[in-house]
């Protein structure tokens, strides 16, 4: 019974040996498990057929007349690194066979061979292969997800952010990204990461707010057995995580004055030492960090090493806040429109002008974070699919810009319903502006009549249960 499934689409494996008789043996054998075969007698036959047809998977003799199968797989890795290689060595060529499988074959079969020998030898070199395309279909996929695209803006600043990053992307230079929150400087390092050389391997984020100081420098380098009380394994190091890929040291200004001095030594040697090791482990990472501070002004008051940020500020590239590039709000809204489009599987998702000007005309403290959150926010309130002034709230913290909404009572956004949460905040704001109408639906951002529909809705009413129309 053959151990391939015929039902599946025929695979075409390209078969040189110059033992004409040995050849066709394997190739009927081959064509009873539906496999498509394409004989070939030596090295230039097989060339040929390699520049002019799709070959799945190539088994090729050792010796043949006109050229040895290791020049085979040489001229075949530079035209089609894709297929698949087996080679077949005579019994006993061990050598052979372990230098054929550093040279790129993916196995050896020693003759003679059973059939099922060989079947098994094809199948498992035709998995190979799909999850080797499969992983770069999804590396593919990776790179156009963080690609340099997805920092979406057409402002000529944007444009300019664009053009450097992508251009120093390939080198292992040291990037520090400054810029407010909310503005994208994780994801433009994702995109640096993932155009780089080291884009196989990890690209590990590291938030220096979140990591308890006493835990960072086990959390950074890892640690051995033993090293403190709840050490009961050795544990791996986020840096060591990393080893070829990228390490992002993300709000790296608040990260405490002695760990900055190991990151330098990190920086400077390329090794870690785990803590409680007297052994220092030499890595390969590429060090991204990102900051909303002003570095420059925390080392001439001690808050941060100097020597530590000439390493990382090799290139400064700082992302605008979304109210120097007002261009590219109309071009985020759409953006989040369409992302929202298709994450809720709905054909129309729209907004009215008047809409579009409320958020084009507001501050965004909270920069590109805050107008996603607010788009998300608007279209759960919509009632049609469409967007009016009056489903657009802006929610900020009490240092809000100008023209922003601030909330009196955050509590009121964490328990209950959505129009639950919306009716204390009206309240809150009423009661705040001692019920003042034109005060209250200026700081909310709607008119006056969607403020009297929204009292009615619901059922506001003033303690003193007198509503009184102040101007």
């Amino acid at each position: 019974m053959p151990l391939i499934d015929n039902t599946r689409p025929a695979t075409t494996i390209l078969l040189v040996d110059d033992d004409s008789t040995f050849r066709s043996s394997v190739e009927i054998l081959l064509r009873r498990n539906n496999y498509n075969v394409i004989p070939a007698g030596g090295l230039n036959e097989a060339l040929d057929v390699i520049k002019s047809r799709k070959i799945d998977l190539v088994i090729t003799d050792l010796k043949m007349a006109d050229g040895s199968g290791f020049d085979l797989l040489t001229k075949i890795r530079g035209l089609r690194q894709e297929v698949a290689v087996i080679m077949q060595t005579a019994y006993g060529s061990v050598r052979n066979a372990v230098d054929a499988m550093q040279n790129g074959a993916y196995d050896y079969i020693t003759k003679p061979f059973k059939n099922e020998e060989l079947l098994i030898v094809i199948e498992k070199a035709l998995e190979n292969k799909n999850i080797r395309e499969e992983l770069s279909v999804l590396r593919e996929e990776i790179a156009w997800k963080y690609g340099f695209d997805n920092l979406v803006g057409t402002s000529a600043s944007m444009k300019q952010l664009k053009g450097l990053s992508a251009r120093v992307a390939a080198s292992d230079i040291a990037i520090l990204i400054t810029g407010e929150s909310g503005t994208g400087k994780e994801l433009l390092a994702k995109a640096i990461h993932f155009h780089s050389r080291r884009r196989k391997h990890k690209f590990i984020p590291i938030d220096c707010t979140s990591i308890p100081a006493n835990l960072m420098e086990s959390e950074f380098f890892g640690h051995v057995k033993g090293s403190f009380t709840s050490a009961y394994s050795n544990h791996k190091g986020l840096f060591e995580e990393a080893d070829g890929g990228t390490v992002f040291l993300d709000e790296v200004g608040d990260m405490p004055l002695p760990l900055q001095a190991k990151i330098l030594r990190v920086v400077q040697e390329s090794e870690i030492r785990p803590v409680g090791s007297a052994i220092s482990r030499k890595i390969d990472v590429r060090i991204l960090a990102a900051t909303n501070k002003d570095l420059a002004t925390l080392v001439k008051s001690g808050g941060f090493r100097e020597d530590l940020f000439y390493r990382l500020n090799v290139l400064p590239i700082r992302i605008p806040p979304l109210r120097e590039r007002v261009d590219d709000i109309g071009v985020l809204i759409e953006h989040f429109l369409r992302l929202e489009r298709v994450r809720e599987d709905r054909e129309y998702i729209s907004m009215t002008s008047e809409a579009m000007e409320k958020l084009i005309s507001h501050h965004w403290p909270g920069n590109v974070r805050e107008l996603e959150n607010t788009i998300k926010r608007a279209i759960a309130l919509s009632q049609d699919g469409r967007i009016k002034t009056e489903d657009i709230l802006f929610i900020t913290s009490g240092s809000a810009a100008p023209h922003s909404t601030r909330l009196s009572h955050p509590a009121a956004l964490e328990s209950g319903t959505l129009q639950e949460s919306l009716k204390q905040r009206i309240e809150a704001t009423l009661d705040a502006n001692d019920w003042n109408f034109t005060r209250t639906a200026l700081e909310l951002g709607i008119g006056r009549t969607t403020l009297w529909r929204k009292i009615r809705k619901y059922n506001i009413i003033r303690a003193d249960s007198v509503l009184v129309d102040q101007n």
